[in-house]
């Protein structure tokens, strides 16, 4: 998968699974622009992707605000002149609630994190990528959008699971002009900050119990979610369109 001459932005990339995702498009020839909340954090990520001889921007912005959002898609196309791959990747959860104890502002925040952030950046790539006829959309969303969560709470199962219905949307929407749009719905990441340190605070046999209901016996790594996502970015997946890939090690099929 050659990403040469392509620019690809991807929010959320300051850590975790955005890091990730950012640095194997760089890997594999992409410019890329790296978002995040925290400027020191997003030039860092810019700045290893230098290191490798790749060209970066580090462009800081909330994708819950439109118009941080705004910006942040100007100043990509101002830097590299175009944009070829979004990856909506800038999500999070404020830990496990019930229903009943959940607070709305919890709700609030999550939902605007992980669910308005797509559509905000999306609604201002989509006409770069329509007057260029060509273009993809990932979005990522969860495991937890599939089916019950008990790590992330019901308002980050709502927004995930809203990832997916908005991707079928956008997806229809956009196939007429060459570009395709899907999701990624990774599994529990034991490299990502956010989700390894809930789980360093399992006891061991609960963390046991959980292996058991993943078929491949294992937590699953940020680059295996890149790979999926740069799959998805490439010519190979021209023909996949308002798709959800599971990335979960068989833990949804069961």
């Amino acid at each position: 998968m050659s990403f040469t001459d392509k620019v690809a932005l991807v929010t959320g990339a300051s850590s975790g699974i955005g890091r990730e995702i950012a640095l194997e498009f760089a890997r594999q020839g992409a410019k890329v622009v790296v978002n995040g909340r925290d400027h020191d954090r997003v030039e860092a990520v810019a700045a290893e992707i230098r290191d490798l001889g790749r060209e970066a921007v580090g462009i800081p912005a909330d994708v819950t605000a439109k118009a941080q959002v705004t910006a942040l898609v100007a100043g990509a196309v101002r830097t590299f002149g175009r944009i070829d791959v979004l990856v909506n990747n800038a999500g999070g959860s404020s830990g496990a609630r019930t229903v009943a104890d959940l607070a709305e502002e919890d709700w609030d925040s999550v939902i605007a994190t992980n669910l308005k952030s797509v559509f905000l950046v999306s609604q201002a790539v989509l006409p770069i990528l329509k007057d260029q006829r060509s273009g993809k959309i990932i979005n990522i969303s969860s495991q937890a959008g599939r089916a019950l969560t008990v790590l992330a709470g019901p308002h980050y199962s709502a927004a995930k699971a809203g990832v997916q219905a908005f991707t079928r949307q956008l997806a229809k929407e956009a196939a007429p002009f060459g570009i395709n749009v899907n999701a990624v719905a990774p599994g529990i990441i034991r490299s990502g900050p956010r989700l390894g340190a809930i789980w360093d605070t399992f006891p061991p046999e609960r963390q046991t119990r959980f292996l058991e209901d993943i078929p491949a016996g294992r937590l699953g790594d940020n680059a295996e979610i890149a790979a999926a996502v740069l799959f998805l970015a490439s010519d190979g997946a021209s023909y996949l369109i308002g798709a959800t890939l599971d990335v979960n090690g068989g833990r949804w099929m069961l």
